[in-house]
């Protein structure tokens, strides 16, 4: 009986580090085979393992400019509690995130996320609007769980730390120098929410938010707003300007 448990003990284990040492690049070729070619990325390179390895490429979206190179570290211990966990540290043209994702039991999520962004990578989304924007945006600690159809937990920072602004109302050659702002990271009866206010008074500017279970999106801004900009036509800064939902494009 102890011969057939130390066997069984060596055969699990040359199993484990056989998982352990598979390259990582050829477990992306027998991948993106089986996937074919409606990927939105194109992948250059891959190497390293399974478990802690890299991948260098391109996202075929007008969003990111230049190349992206993604590290990946496997935590094989979450494995035996039924999760599936890693951590990762992006890094692109325009921003580097550090962080950690999982996929179990307990949910799906984000975890400890931190980097910056420059604010232009946005110029793309806002630009339908007439809108660019400088500055970066620093990412702190950013966790955020999704069990089901609802947000179980969400924590962290979003902080801008302004710039020039430019903006159908005050035209191209005369654009706005916006303060810093900061967005705090929340959860709210199983919903996703960003809460935006002014870095030096804590007053609050914006909302934005996700609701999962209902399949929307929604904004609500003040006219705070504006009047941070110089841009405002006289009354009551609470005065709501926006407010509304619409469904998620996911």
């Amino acid at each position: 009986m102890k011969v057939r448990s130390l066997i069984l003990v060596g055969v699990l284990s040359c199993v484990v580090f056989a998982i352990a040492l598979f390259p990582a690049s050829l477990c992306w070729r027998m991948a993106s085979g089986a996937m074919g070619n409606g990927l939105p990325v194109q992948v250059e390179r891959v190497g390293g393992t399974v478990w802690d390895g890299y991948a260098y490429g391109r996202l075929q979206t007008q969003f990111v400019r230049g190349p992206v190179v993604v590290n990946w570290d496997l935590k094989g211990f979450r494995l035996l509690l039924g999760e599936v966990a890693l951590g990762l540290d992006m890094e692109g043209t325009d921003f580097r995130i550090k962080g950690a994702g999982h996929w179990g039991l307990w949910g799906t999520g984000v975890s400890h996320l931190n980097g910056d962004v420059q604010a232009a990578m946005l110029n793309q989304s806002l630009r339908q609007f007439g809108v660019s924007a400088a500055g970066v945006i620093n990412v702190e600690n950013v966790s955020v769980n999704l069990s089901g159809q609802s947000i179980t937990g969400a924590t962290g920072w979003i902080r801008w730390s302004g710039g020039r602004v430019t903006a159908p109302g005050a035209g191209s050659g005369n654009p706005i120098n916006f303060p810093p702002v900061n967005g705090e990271v929340r959860e709210e009866e199983g919903d996703l929410y960003l809460t935006v206010t002014e870095a030096n008074d804590n007053k609050l500017l914006a909302e934005l938010g996700v609701l999962p279970e209902k399949g929307l999106g929604s904004v609500k801004a003040l006219q705070r707003v504006l009047s941070l900009a110089g841009m405002s036509p006289g009354g009551d800064d609470d005065k709501v300007l926006v407010n509304m939902q619409q469904p998620l494009p996911f």
